[in-house]
Order: C-alpha cells, then sequence, then structure tokens
C-alpha cells in the first residue's frame, strides 16, 4: 500500500517520474549518533522538544551497515557515530543518491511544522546544532528515488489544508525526493533494525519500495511470531510515486 500527501503532490510526483535523472551514487546512510553527554539535550529542551527521549540509538549504526551491504557499491557513503554531523549530511552530494537512510531520532510538532527536525550531531565550528528542521530540508536539491527514516515520529504533523500532513516526509518530497519511508509513532531501535535489514535486503533484488516494506513485515512475522505485535512494525508506511 503506498500514500500520497494530496492530489497536488499526486501531480507533481507524477510529473518529476517523467523528467528521470542520472544518479551516479547508490547510498548515503547515517546512524550511530552519539546523543547522549553532549549539548543536543540542552537544544532540544530550549526548541521546546522533550529531552529525555534523546537516547542513544544502539544498533542503529548495524542498521545502516546492514543496509549498505545489501545495495554494497563503492559510491556508497556511511556516516557513522561522530561524523554523522548535519554539517557532513548537508555538504554530502545530495542530488546524486539513489537511497538516502537516516536511523536517527525524529521530533515533530504539531505547533509549527517547520520546526519539525531529524536530529543529527551537531557542530558549532560550521554553526549547526544537529536539528535538520523541516525549513531546513525543503531547501535541499535531492533527486533520489527513496529517502528511509528509521525515526520515530517522521510521518507526523498538523494537517495542512487540501496539501495533506505536514510532516518531515512532506519535507523531503519537497526536495526532490521521489518517495519516503516514514513512521507514525516511536519505533523499537531492535525491532525497526531487524526491519530495515529485510527492507533493504529486498530492495536488492529489485523488489518495488511498497512490496519490499511489506515483505520486511511479513519477514518479521515469520522470524517473531506472536512477539512481533503491529506496534513494532505497522508504524511504517511509504509515500510518493512508486515504480
Amino acid at each position: 500500500m503506498t500514500y500520497a500527501p494530496s492530489a497536488t503532490g499526486f501531480y507533481y510526483l507524477s510529473n518529476l517520474a517523467q523528467r528521470p535523472q542520472p544518479l551516479s551514487r547508490t547510498l548515503l546512510a547515517v546512524g550511530g549518533v552519539p546523543y547522549s553527554g553532549g549539548d543536543l539535550q540542552q537544544v532540544a529542551a530550549t526548541r521546546g522538544f522533550d529531552p529525555n527521549r534523546l537516547g542513544d540509538l544502539p544498533a542503529s549504526a548495524d542498521e545502516v551497515r546492514a543496509a549498505e551491504l545489501a545495495v554494497h557499491d563503492a559510491s556508497n557513503t556511511l556516516l557513522l557515530g561522530p561524523d554523522a554531523t548535519e554539517s557532513a549530511f548537508k555538504s554530502a552530494d545530495l542530488a546524486h543518491y539513489r537511497y538516502i537512510h537516516l536511523a536517527v531520532h525524529g521530533f515533530a510538532s504539531d505547533v509549527d511544522p517547520d520546526r519539525s527536525a531529524l536530529i543529527l550531531r551537531s557542530d558549532p565550528a560550521h554553526g549547526e546544532d544537529g536539528f535538520l528542521q523541516a525549513s531546513e530540508i525543503i531547501q535541499l536539491r535531492l533527486n533520489a528515488d527513496l529517502v528511509v527514516f528509521s525515526a520515530c515520529d517522521s510521518a507526523l504533523g498538523p494537517i495542512n489544508g487540501e496539501e495533506g500532513i505536514a510532516a518531515l516526509s512532506r519535507a523531503f518530497l519537497l526536495a526532490g525526493a521521489k518517495s519516503v519511508v516514514s513512521t507514525l509513532w516511536s519505533v523499537d531501535d531492535t525491532f525497526s533494525s531487524f526491519l530495515m535489514k529485510q527492507f533493504y535486503g529486498h530492495l536488492a533484488a529489485n523488489v518495488r519500495p511498497a512490496t519490499a516494506l511489506a515483505e520486511a513485515q511479513r519477514d518479521m512475522l515469520r522470524r517473531y511470531g506472536r512477539a512481533a505485535v503491529p506496534y513494532y512494525w505497522a508504524a511504517y508506511l511509504i509515500i510518493g510515486r512508486h515504480t
């Protein structure tokens, strides 16, 4: 099952699909951000977010490595640990990557959708506080076939009239991504890691993104049985245009 943010968004993405551009790189992935012991908690508090939600995501680095292994290519770029800064992400050749994967924390603002943000490592030397806000995302230049948020609440936001939900996923679509995998609630680090490993394995087999996501969810049910309650896998949905 796939979704379009609005009728206007569907029209825009359909036109975008008719103007394919060559992509010279396969994967840009971010994970293993060192959240504890830094200044991100203070920044979160000043921005009105709950700093207690910024715990480390120990499985996120393994998730990124698994994604890279599944779609391995010499052009892949991994931003892990201390290298997973907002400035490093922004300065990457974003328009040349087919897949962009972000295994990070996310905050959704119900008051001001432009303040919703993905949380990377801060880089004060380059003027970046680590909060990649929706207002900044829209200004990026992307051509990615798929952006994946393995992050909490990335599909949430206030309803913006006929244009649908003003979420982080919509910001990446406006920046040029053709489709986005995002989440409707907080996700579990361990189960998310397994789901993403399976998802990229299916993508590597040339399965359509929407089908790859559904197959990964079925893989989780087969692997964990009754322990895989819907809370652990049903949060993920795919928005945009899919071929």
